[in-house]
């Protein structure tokens, strides 16, 4: 079983979650409401994706429609991740471990990712993630992720075992003991 509980057949929909203060998230969203969602919505008809997240602009905001909920804010985010089936990271630039690829994962819910959202992030394409830069690469991961079952199952359990593996909070722990030369009890 899964940390987010719900197996494949009882999630449905996609989830993006992101900041809109964060500029490259809401050029992310931009770029899949208008490049992907099309070649998406040929591929998995009636699935919504979700859109949460601080903030978003009048431009992510008129994106709003019925395969596309924008929802801005949430306060509580364990419905949207115990529920969704699919996470996306479409994001084009920007730096940094992303938060959003590693609590999707957290949760058991597999990620699409463009390449920039897993550098550095000891991803591997195939095995903990789905990565796509091109429009309808990224739909084809997607409707993999979303329709097959055993690709879920395992991408699902690779991205829960990296999370715990690489950024765990025994796992900073470690890494800052080493790094300061300390001993710490096993």
């Amino acid at each position: 079983p899964m940390p987010g509980g719900r197996p494949f057949a009882e999630r449905a929909g996609i989830v993006f979650i992101g900041s809109f203060r964060h500029p490259p998230n809401a050029d992310a969203v931009l770029w899949y409401a208008r490049e992907v969602l099309p070649l998406v919505r040929a591929r998995l008809p009636g699935v919504v994706t979700t859109i949460v997240g601080a903030e978003p602009p009048a431009s992510v905001r008129a994106l709003d429609c019925r395969e596309l909920a924008v929802v801005g804010h949430v306060e509580d985010i364990d419905p949207v991740f115990t529920a969704a089936r699919v996470s996306i990271a479409p994001l084009r630039y920007g730096a940094g471990v992303k938060g959003k690829v590693n609590l999707a994962m957290s949760y058991g819910v597999p990620v699409v990712a463009t390449s920039v959202a897993v550098e550095g992030m000891h991803l591997a394409d195939g095995v903990d993630v789905l990565v796509a830069d091109h429009p309808q690469a990224f739909a084809d991961a997607l409707a993999r992720a979303y329709s097959d079952e055993a690709t879920w199952e395992k991408l699902s359990r690779a991205g829960v075992d990296n999370v715990r593996r690489h950024f765990s909070r025994e796992t900073a722990k470690r890494a800052l003991a080493e790094t300061l030369g300390l001993d710490l009890p096993r």
